[in-house]
């Protein structure tokens, strides 16, 4: 298969450390069985149908149309775990719409950020936050994610896989989330929205709140500024920058917020 096509048909969203691996072995097994079946008939085909579809699974993650939406459900009922480590402890933005400038603004004249010679949380936000967090983490893997589905701005199915929450949109757009994160980002778009503020503008805004974190979502410990060495060991996994600094958890060492890089750094 000549190198040009391989590149459009890989989907590196859905494999590597960010694949689903329900969905891998829900795709390998109806492939097994169509080719299985189309092999009793024409051998030279069930073959064809192997070779291709488990090509298509291994570069773009699955080939059942639709697959995130419907296998999580049928996996959760198997006697079995697909569960898989994540390779690091790096989350995705729930949402990146508004100009950093402009999101400052709106937060500042919502009262969600005070600015008194320094930028802070507005005490009786932090309070209802923290509050919606402490809710949360009492919750499984599975609900957490899907409570992060239902504040999203947008259509979205969740799943979980190892220690990654999925959010999954009706437009192909998948965010992967670790817990502490995902719970920061549930409890917090729903707390900006009770305050009027767009759903929209809520769910870009959750992800630069995390830096005024001081206890973790999950766990409920301090969190520090430190750096991805410090906290995450070195360059593990998928941190290229391992001087990068972070806001993590001095106990289980989840990192809640990336600090942007600067332009000059690699």
């Amino acid at each position: 298969m000549p190198l040009g096509l391989l590149d459009r048909l890989r989907r590196p969203e859905y494999t590597g450390d960010r694949r689903c691996w329900p969905c891998t072995a829900l795709n390998l097994g109806i492939v097994f069985l169509v080719a299985g079946m189309f092999g009793l008939l024409v051998p030279l085909g069930g073959l064809v149908i192997l070779l291709a579809g488990t090509t298509l699974v291994a570069l773009r993650g699955y080939v059942v149309p639709y697959t995130p939406r419907f296998a999580p459900h049928i996996a959760s009922r198997l006697p079995v775990s697909f569960g898989r480590e994540p390779t690091g402890p790096r989350s995705d933005p729930l949402l990146i719409v508004e100009e950093p400038t402009r999101l400052l603004g709106v937060l500042l004249e919502a009262g969600i950020i005070v600015e008194d010679g320094d930028l802070y949380l507005d005490s009786a936000f932090e309070a209802e936050w923290l509050a919606a967090m402490k809710s949360l983490r009492e919750q499984s893997d599975e609900e957490i994610a899907a409570a992060a589905a239902d504040a999203a701005p947008f259509e979205a199915t969740s799943l979980v896989s190892g220690t990654r929450l999925l959010i999954a949109g009706d437009d192909q757009r998948d965010i992967w989330l670790t817990r502490p994160v995902a719970i920061a980002t549930a409890a917090g778009i729903d707390v900006l929205v009770d305050r009027e503020l767009d759903r929209t503008i809520a769910a870009s805004a959750v992800s630069p709140l995390r830096m005024f974190l001081q206890t973790c979502p999950d766990c409920g410990e301090p969190t520090e500024e430190s750096t991805v060495h410090n906290c995450c060991g070195g360059t593990k996994g998928v941190y290229d920058h391992p001087e990068r600094e972070v806001i993590a958890c001095e106990s289980c060492e989840a990192v809640l917020y990336e600090f942007p890089l600067l332009d000059d750094e690699p």
